[in-house]
């Protein structure tokens, strides 16, 4: 099958762009730039890599004049992108896949959150991709495009902090919980958000797409597989690790009318 995958050398494309080629696919990586990969992989050698940039006025038909068997679109974050893209494949490709987000739910109201969840998407980035995926499955359900859309969680992997419990970048929460340390979560700890490594979420992507007939288009998943692998290569010893030392203390959001000019 021939593949092509934009931002192929991005988190996500940098184990998805390998996966596909050692399942026995041509792979045209599409990317703004030439930056390299995260990691390094023999398969990289065999992936054809393209320079086209996303905002340029006829980007999407220099995509889908790539002729792929299907498409898999990891950097869509406005609706004219999306638009622009489905316009110029629709009746000329056999899959197109859309990279989503978890951010479309937005507040959690109960965990764990499932597709059919009630949705309140919040800020510019959640709100966006939310009206980009309800466009995309509209065009499915309604016209026939072969759309899927996949709702990783907070992407993690080498060479970036994730968030933490409390809902921050600070390492130093992972630290105390390794060393056996209370660590107090705000908002009875509906503040955490679900890790998920980048290449679980490439096989989430790789499967998906081997899945296609099995599939019914115009429908949406969330995947946040456990992925111990956030924090370290090392997935086995770092979920004992944290199970075994970690102590998590949740309470009530606790607000008040007014603050002091020091406080603030």
């Amino acid at each position: 099958m021939r593949i092509v995958v934009i931002g192929g050398s991005g988190h996500i494309g940098t184990y998805l762009s390998p996966r596909l080629v050692q399942a026995g696919n041509e792979v045209l990586s599409v990317s703004r730039g030439q930056r390299e990969p995260y990691r390094d992989h023999p398969a990289w050698r065999q992936i054809t890599r393209i320079t086209i940039d996303r905002a340029a006025e006829n980007s999407a038909e220099q995509i889908a004049g790539l002729r792929a068997d299907a498409v898999i679109d990891l950097t869509c974050y406005t609706l004219e992108s999306a638009r622009q893209l489905v316009n110029s494949l629709r009746g000329r490709v056999g899959h197109f896949l859309h990279c989503g987000t978890i951010w479309v739910h937005g507040h959690s109201v109960f965990v764990p959150t499932t597709e059919d969840a009630p949705r309140q998407p919040f800020g510019d980035y959640g709100c966006r991709k939310a009206t980009i995926e309800a466009y995309l499955l509209q065009e499915a359900r309604e016209r026939g495009f072969p759309a899927t859309v996949l709702h990783p969680g907070h992407l993690v992997g080498p060479g970036w902090f994730p968030i933490n419990p409390i809902g921050n970048f600070n390492p130093e929460v992972f630290e105390r919980l390794g060393a056996g340390v209370e660590v107090c979560l705000p908002n009875l700890g509906m503040e955490t958000v679900h890790h998920v490594h980048c290449d679980d979420v490439a096989l989430a992507f790789e499967r998906a797409l081997a899945a296609r007939d099995l599939l019914q288009f115009g429908e949406c998943a969330i995947w946040s597989q456990v992925a111990a692998a956030s924090f370290s290569e090392n997935p086995t010893r770092h979920s004992d690790w944290l199970i075994e030392n970690g102590k998590i203390r949740v309470k009530r959001a606790d607000f008040r009318p007014r603050v002091s000019g020091s406080e603030s």
